[in-house]
């Protein structure tokens, strides 16, 4: 079907917001993905709308008025960019999704659009754009996958893109995004291979770069300014990078500020640190994940801690800042890993850092092992942020893991320890503290009931009172695949209806958090005025007696206006049965099933 009739079409592309608190929350700078696809299509003449945001961002003309809606996904945004692609589709309009989570989930991701781009988008793209507008099926364009007569095609992959070919993104295309620092890319590829990063499966291990003068062009925009080199590996190729930062000075394009990702080796080449102070770089992003040697050797780092300590010393002593990112949670961690981690990062005075907790990313070696081994937690998307724990380690817990690495974070970011390099970095430094304290502490105060829920698959012995078969349940309920944890939390909520009887299956875990997402969700789906209905409790597991009887209060609420109301509970579910029998429960049938 041909769209448009032939002429241009009006393109949004939206780039999802990450849910929840983390460290860019506050950061207003996008991937460059979207904009460089959008700028190809406005050279080609088409109208563009670019949108970083989240649903709540999103008006409804963006979509309604489009001919076709793009969305570039992460991991972590992959559940909100879904949202925006089912209602784009129930709007009628043809959904394209790119990005490194539905490259590796294309399967999935077609569940919820008409095309996936794989990998690099820029030789897939504009051809995929003009089959849409002749009514052709894409059956020639590489690193696309996509529906034919019911079933998934996945044409094979795109080459590696020529970096010189790759358009300066217009970042003007952006709908009121307003930034104080610029994101420029240089190069693409890492020729390194941690088994964590998706990275070289997405870009490959080639490292391409785009030529100095094209980038010294791009760089006059940004004259007086602050610029993030987006690159993963910015120093990847010395000779290169040095090429690059002495044409920065020497023709005046210096930004005002800028910083950008290095591995700890760059601070092994004096001269490369020079020129990157003197082209007014004032902090690096280093990769250092671990001080645990076996731990660095399991991710493939080819790096070791004596690296970590020289890059540290080498930087400050030019007056650059040093983020340090680090990873927990390998099978060499313990508890003490984290803890000498702390001490590591104090002791050597590290302004500002991550302490990520590993996150088995589709396409990274990392999640190929923990989905075979069975260790997955969920696969609720939202939590795979790097701040959640969604797998089972092997020397602590999923809740002792997910507190000490938050404890980690809380004593790194505590007040004794904000003003600790003030004289020696300076009130930047100390500006990105304060953020970081902040801001681990309102992803606490969020997130204290995944604490609640790690807390109980955690404990390989409840409580007494819960028996047997409460133990059973929550491993049940660990290894279950969970439907959008975040909204639902720890309940599965099915209302059907047949002649006017309504059938309400729950499955899960009852406490205060999934206690009020069910009566939302009942009365949301049930008429006000109720009939006949029948909640079902047969896999229903509660997290106290104070619980039951919140849930006796909210069916006595229905029962008041309600015909008749039938409830079924297992009769092996022993605990649950005398808890409602001791309770004076005013429903009007109340059987035991089995």
């Amino acid at each position: 079907m041909n769209l448009t009739g032939g002429r241009n079409m009006k393109i949004t592309l939206i780039e999802p917001r990450a849910p929840g608190k983390h460290v860019y929350s506050n950061v207003n700078m996008p991937r460059l993905g979207l904009p460089i696809l959008g700028t190809q299509l406005k050279q080609a003449g088409h109208e563009v709308k670019l949108i970083l945001g989240s649903r709540r961002d999103i008006r409804l003309s963006d979509i309604t008025r489009a001919d076709l809606i793009c969305i570039s996904t992460t991991t972590s945004t992959v559940i909100e960019a879904y949202h925006l692609a089912d209602f784009a589709r129930d709007q009628g309009k043809p959904v394209i999704m790119g990005g490194a989570h539905v490259s590796f989930m294309a399967e999935e991701a077609l569940k919820h659009c008409d095309y996936v781009c794989r990998g690099e988008g820029d030789l897939t793209f504009i051809p995929l754009i003009s089959c849409i507008e002749r009514g052709e099926l894409p059956l020639d364009i590489p690193g696309l996958s996509f529906r034919r007569d019911g079933s998934i095609v996945h044409n094979p992959a795109a080459d590696w893109v020529d970096m010189n070919r790759v358009p300066f993104p217009d970042l003007s295309l952006f709908t009121g995004l307003k930034m104080s620092t610029y994101p420029v890319m240089t190069s693409r590829g890492c020729p390194f291979d941690c088994t964590f990063c998706s990275v070289t499966q997405m870009f490959g291990h080639k490292y391409r770069c785009r030529e100095t003068s094209a980038l010294l062009e791009e760089l006059k925009q940004y004259r007086g300014k602050q610029v993030f080199f987006i690159d993963d590996n910015f120093a990847a190729n010395p000779r290169r990078t040095k090429e690059l930062l002495r044409a920065m000075i020497r023709d005046d394009v210096k930004p005002s500020w800028w910083c950008t990702q290095v591995r700890t080796d760059a601070a092994r080449d004096d001269e490369l640190l020079q020129l990157m102070y003197d082209s007014n770089c004032r902090m690096v992003f280093v990769g250092m994940e671990s001080v645990n040697p076996a731990t660095l050797k399991s991710y493939n780092k080819k790096q070791e801690v004596e690296d970590i300590v020289y890059c540290v010393r080498r930087f400050h002593q030019l007056g650059i800042m040093v983020h340090g990112m680090f990873v927990f949670g390998a099978d060499e961690d313990s508890l003490q890993t984290i803890q000498e981690t702390l001490d590591f990062a104090l002791k050597n005075r590290i302004d500002t850092v991550q302490f990520l907790i590993l996150t088995p990313l589709p396409g990274t070696r990392t999640f190929a092992e923990l989905e075979r081994e069975g260790r997955l937690l969920t696969r609720d998307w939202n939590l795979y942020d790097a701040h959640h724990v969604v797998f089972q380690p092997s020397q602590m817990s999923p809740y002792e893991l997910q507190k000490a690495t938050i404890r980690a974070f809380k004593k790194f970011y505590g007040l004794s320890h904000i003003f600790s390099n003030l004289f020696m970095t300076g009130f930047r430094s100390l500006a990105f503290r304060a953020l970081g304290c902040w801001m681990v502490r309102s992803w606490e105060k969020e997130n204290r009931w995944y604490y609640r829920f790690l807390q109980i698959i955690s404990n390989p012995q409840p409580a007494a009172t819960w028996g047997s078969r409460i133990s059973k349940s929550i491993e049940r309920f660990r290894l279950r695949k969970l439907k959008y944890i975040c909204s639902e939390k720890f309940m599965e909520i099915e209302v059907a209806q047949e002649q006017g009887h309504y059938r309400v299956d729950l499955k899960g875990y009852l406490n205060d958090f999934s206690l009020a997402e069910t009566f939302k969700t009942i009365s949301g789906q049930i008429p006000r005025i109720y009939q006949n209905i029948t909640i079902n409790l047969d896999e229903v597991y509660f997290a106290s007696e104070k619980t039951v009887i919140k849930f006796i209060d909210k069916l006595n609420e229905l029962t008041s206006r309600a015909r008749n109301i039938e409830v079924r509970v297992a009769p092996e579910n022993k605990y649950l049965v005398q808890v409602l029998q001791k309770y004076d429960l005013k429903i009007p049938q109340f059987s035991i099933s089995g």
